[in-house]
């Protein structure tokens, strides 16, 4: 049997970096988890810095972390790294070129990004006690991954019909998994769009067997389609309040705290599926033991939503329009709701809806 593990967005930014030079792990209630893994995939969204320190201005909020603190991947037995990713040039092409270094000299996979087309699309084949497994890593453009001109740096760009065509000729594996970096309307949001759903079933009708999601930096419901699985986001896997142009980003809505470490059993053309559920307390990544219950929740939500569009027209609305109030409305330090809403005046209000 074949035990391949899947956790979500790796962001080892800033305050894990100290972390690293105190010489913590921040990883050690989970890492049993990882070890037993024959091998673990993770998209690591942060990219490490550049040796002169210039950094992508154009974009923001941008993550990056010392090229040392990259050592915790080992810790979390990391196999393969996914790099079709928006904040893939948020270092500049030296950041990139630092943390391509660091993963080849621990012999750990990359896919979705490179200096050419051939580097970026190429598939990562793996044979594992018979079982050969093919990953194949994009990114959506409307996640806007938007590379400057100038770049040299090629991200693996979604096309569909170029999908199903690397879908066809790595049939011949026993298993074709997708990795896509997808959702970008639905970022921070607790489902995956319509959009999302329809075009997961042309992908998974093409030949793919497994899809696995990223970008929306929430755990997401899964779905069985054709007896194939679809996850459609896994959450952060670990990341830090975000200092970038001298402002801190927190990342301190629950949604955002909340992931799991996806184990899939592989043998003889059969998937069985283990999810262990995990979150974010101070930056230590620890088994969540409530986290079953509020994905099943989230399960019966998706369920309904399947069921009757009116349900997810009535979240997109609530995801798009109400929830953004709520949550600047309690991050307003004042007494009571009366000095809440004036303190919310009317420019915040319109930058909501940008």
């Amino acid at each position: 049997m074949t035990k391949i593990s899947f956790i979500g967005d790796i962001s080892l930014n800033d305050k894990y970096n100290e972390r690293y030079r105190s010489k913590e792990n921040p990883f050690k209630q989970v890492s049993s988890f990882l070890h037993d893994s024959d091998y673990v995939v993770g998209n690591l969204e942060c990219i490490a810095e550049s040796n002169d320190g210039k950094e992508n201005t154009l974009k923001k909020p941008r993550l990056k972390t010392g090229t040392e603190t990259l050592n915790y991947l080992k810790e979390i037995n990391l196999s393969l790294a996914t790099l079709a990713h928006n904040h893939i040039y948020d270092n500049l092409q030296g950041g990139f070129l630092n943390t391509v270094s660091f993963l080849k000299n621990n012999k750990i996979d990359y896919s979705g990004a490179g200096l050419s087309k051939e580097e970026s699309s190429r598939a990562i084949i793996k044979n594992i006690d018979n079982t050969s497994i093919c990953f194949l890593n994009y990114i959506t453009s409307d996640t806007n991954p938007n590379l400057p001109d100038e770049s040299e740096i090629r991200l693996n760009i979604f096309d569909e019909n170029t999908v199903i065509d690397d879908i066809i000729k790595n049939r011949q594996n026993d298993f074709v998994i997708l990795i896509l970096h997808w959702g970008g309307n639905f970022e921070g949001g607790n489902f995956p769009s319509i959009h999302q759903r329809q075009l997961a079933k042309r992908l998974i009708d093409a030949g793919a067997d497994i899809i696995v999601g990223h970008h929306s930096h929430t755990l997401q419901p899964f779905e069985k389609y054709k007896g194939k699985y679809i996850f459609y986001s896994l959450g952060n896997f670990c990341f830090a309040d975000i200092l970038s142009d001298g402002r801190i980003k927190p990342i301190d809505r629950k949604r955002f705290k909340r992931s799991i470490i996806l184990s899939l059993n592989m043998e003889e053309g059969s998937v069985k599926v283990q999810k262990n559920f995990i979150k974010n307390v101070n930056l230590n990544i620890v088994p969540d033991k409530s986290g079953k219950y509020e994905y099943w929740i989230k399960q019966m939500m998706f369920t309904l939503m399947k069921r009757t569009y009116i349900f997810w027209y009535m979240y997109y609305f609530f995801y798009k329009f109400i929830d953004p109030i709520i949550y600047q409305l309690s991050t307003i330090h004042h007494k009571n709701i009366y000095q809440r809403i004036r303190a919310f005046n009317s420019s915040k209000i319109k930058g909501l809806f940008r």
